[in-house]
């Protein structure tokens, strides 16, 4: 029994890593300073999405995120590093079988330290067939365009692709572009399951 190639597209946080928001504002946060300490949330979003975008580079990143806090670029990459430190191990595990027969991409609005670190130490290189970054494309989801360029690049047809992302936003988006099979994560074991069973209606004997 043969089972045809599919392609699973997966966003990353929140779907293979947990995102720490707190961890990463204690990082940098200045105990017995005077005043309160400012959070990730006071950061002007424009410093964030140019990072993310690949407009900006990342010792500019390092440097703005340090003036903004008032501390070093040690502090700044301690602070990114906790934000993205756990992985959910059994679903990583899940996904690493489910490429066995089918081909695994992620497309994921992310950034050069988060993206480094998720590799090295929670996923392990060459774990995704091919990796979409926001980095690297200068677009980000929900934009309508990245989700075209992914399609055009695997030259895959609308109704082969299965899309998993936990923002539903971004899970609408692909699905007004044309992508059949969108699953909004919210659970692990529920989205394996899911996966499981599209994985299997498209066995061929």
């Amino acid at each position: 029994m043969k089972k045809r190639e599919k392609l699973f597209i997966f966003d990353i946080g929140g779907v293979f890593v947990k995102l720490d928001p707190a961890s990463r504002d204690r990082a940098v946060s200045k105990p017995g300073g005077a005043g309160p300490s400012l959070r990730y949330s006071d950061v002007p979003e424009a410093i964030f999405r140019d990072f993310r975008l690949g407009r900006s580079t990342e010792p500019d990143y390092v440097q703005a995120l340090a003036g903004v806090f008032g501390v070093p670029a040690e502090s700044v990459y301690e602070a990114e590093h906790a934000y993205v430190a756990e992985g959910f191990g059994e679903f990583i595990g899940f996904v690493r079988k489910l490429k066995e027969n089918h081909r695994v991409v992620c497309l994921s609005n992310n950034q050069a330290i988060h993206w480094r670190y998720i590799s090295d130490n929670l996923l392990g290189a060459g774990y995704f067939d091919r990796a979409y970054l926001s980095q690297d494309m200068g677009l980000e989801k929900p934009d309508r365009m990245i989700f075209q360029a992914v399609s055009e690049v695997e030259g895959c047809s609308e109704k082969d692709v299965i899309f998993i992302d936990d923002i539903e936003e971004n899970v609408v988006a692909a699905h007004k572009l044309g992508w059949q099979n969108c699953i909004l994560h919210r659970d692990p074991f529920e989205t394996a399951e899911l996966l499981t069973a599209l994985a299997a209606e498209h066995t061929l004997n």
